[in-house]
């Protein structure tokens, strides 16, 4: 690809892919809201890391405060589904 053509979508989260490759079972990520976005890109985070083969189990919220701003995140429990 030319330094100026845009890269395809993901379809997979990397990180959980490998997670997933590695046979662990348990999987925990920490999503940082994105802002601008309504839902502050959660739901493409957890599309994606379900593509790689992982079911979540439990979600979390938490707000921040760094700095004077307000910075919030979810703590995602997925559970892997199926064999690797």
């Amino acid at each position: 690809m030319g330094i100026f053509r845009r890269r395809p979508p993901a379809t997979v989260d990397g990180p959980a892919a490998k997670a997933r490759a590695r046979g662990d079972t348990i999987y925990v990520r920490v999503i940082h809201a994105l802002p601008g976005k309504p839902d502050g890109g959660l739901a493409k985070a957890i599309m994606l890391i379900e593509a790689a083969g992982w079911k979540l189990e439990h979600q979390q919220e938490d707000v921040r405060i760094d700095h004077g701003y307000r910075q919030r995140l979810w703590t995602l429990t997925f559970r892997a589904v199926g064999e690797a």
